[in-house]
């Protein structure tokens, strides 16, 4: 028996925007996260670098999008898993493209907005049909 092959994404990182919630023209919500991490090194005459990687990510899940607009604001430290994929659209000249996107499954706040938690994370991704959130 084959053992199924998948790619697993971790982030820990700051969001660099107010998440954008999004209605497709289906009428599902997709919730569209800017995060970025860092990180650091000392080169070889010693100086200390630095390296900022901006990550795209979606999440599909109804009620993780809720969890989103509820709890998540630009800056905060967030923690969050799901998959790499790369999305393809087509430029102005015609060109097509691809772009890394991180499909998120579970986001969790390790930085909270106005010092005060108010839930302790959600988990959820597209194709979930049930919004179950274990809290």
């Amino acid at each position: 028996m084959e053992l199924p092959m998948k790619c697993k994404v971790q982030l820990i990182g700051r969001l660099g925007a107010d998440p954008e919630i999004t209605t497709l023209p289906n009428s599902a919500q997709v919730a569209n996260l800017s995060v970025a991490t860092e990180e650091y090194w000392k080169d070889k005459q010693g100086q200390a670098q630095r390296r900022t990687t901006w990550h795209r990510v979606k999440f599909w899940s109804e009620g993780t999008i809720g969890f989103i607009q509820r709890n998540m604001a630009k800056g905060q430290l967030v923690e969050i898993e799901g998959a790499f994929r790369y999305e393809e659209y087509t430029d102005r000249e015609g060109v097509k493209n691809k772009v890394p996107v991180i499909n998120g499954t579970n986001i969790m706040p390790l930085s909270f907005n106005d010092g005060q938690p108010s839930e302790q994370g959600a988990s959820g991704g597209a194709g979930n049909d049930h919004d179950d959130i274990p809290f």
